[in-house]
């Protein structure tokens, strides 16, 4: 038990006295090699490196770098205070711009026949009995081509009488919106009108401007409120998409009941009707050239 104790004893011993030899941290002052030696501070011009040297029994210590005091705007650091430049406005501008860009596919939603047929020709899809076929790109693409047929003459107008004199700098901005969203409120009221729908525009217009002593209610189209009209806009053309759904799946369920009524008069339980039905509408909806007929249809339900 004696000789671990005096080990730790020696070893703390070694400590203590290599404490003592240490050098002395920069916050504290150095210690002299021998009592009462003066001490010499080498320039920057004799080449040394940092450190301490021994010369003559004098410790000489090359001076560390100083820093300038920090440049002061009155009260403040001149370096807290943001100063914006032109570059700053163009990158928040260009954040602007990719977040309006971000927002085309919602109004192509909100302002378009998009919607409506797209809707169609998926419930038609699935009246057929074929959910994969046709694929998903398919009907997109189909939809937006037909949507591009049905909005030509309005996206037209917009152009004449919007897009075009404000890049030729004849009108604002802001007389561009009001000229360019015209002709689109004209469309989605005419389209509100035409499916019978317009409680829904007044009750989202009481919701968008709630009676007050001297609102004025509107007497044209363009004098109702976007806010208000493409949300009545959207709401019209889901409803109308589904009650030409429901139109279209009534000669698909024919054939689903004939086919299973005739397999149970065959006492064919075992084989489910689908299996049977889906093929037949295949060649029932090609021979009736169907395709073309709903498209067409659909263009019809757009015209004024």
């Amino acid at each position: 038990m004696n000789r671990p104790l005096r080990a730790i004893g020696a070893l703390m011993a070694c400590v203590i006295l290599c404490a003592a030899d240490a050098p002395p941290s920069a916050k504290g002052s150095p210690r002299p090699l021998q009592p009462n030696t003066p001490r010499a501070v080498v320039s920057d011009s004799s080449g040394l490196p940092p450190g301490r040297y021994l010369h003559d029994n004098v410790e000489y210590f090359p001076p560390g770098p100083t820093l300038p005091p920090p440049a002061t705007t009155g009260s403040k650091p001149a370096a807290l205070l943001w100063q914006p430049t032109f570059n700053d406005f163009k990158s928040l501008g260009s954040v602007a711009l990719i977040g309006l860009i971000s927002l085309a596919p919602a109004a192509v939603l909100m302002f378009t026949s998009f919607v409506r047929i797209n809707i169609v020709l998926i419930l038609l899809r699935q009246a057929l009995g074929s959910p994969q076929v046709p694929g998903n790109q398919v009907l997109t693409a189909l939809a937006i081509l037909l949507s591009a047929l049905v909005m030509q003459p309005v996206a037209e107008s917009v152009y004449t009488r919007a897009i075009q004199p404000y890049a030729e700098k004849r009108i604002s901005a802001i007389e561009a919106w009001n000229t360019g969203t015209t002709p689109i409120k004209v469309f989605m009221i005419r389209q509100i009108d035409r499916t019978d729908h317009l409680d829904y525009l007044w009750d989202l217009y009481e919701v968008a401007e709630p009676p007050h002593p001297g609102r004025v209610n509107p007497v044209y189209p363009e004098d109702f409120p976007l806010r208000a009209v493409a949300p009545a806009f959207l709401l019209s053309e889901l409803t109308t998409a589904l009650m030409i759904g429901f139109l279209i799946y009534l000669p698909f369920l024919v054939v689903d009941l004939v086919v299973s009524a005739v397999l149970s008069a065959m006492g064919l339980f075992m084989l489910p009707p689908s299996l049977v039905a889906m093929p037949l509408k295949l060649v029932l909806f090609v021979l009736a050239d169907g395709w073309m007929l709903v498209a067409t249809a659909l263009l019809r339900t757009f015209a004024v």
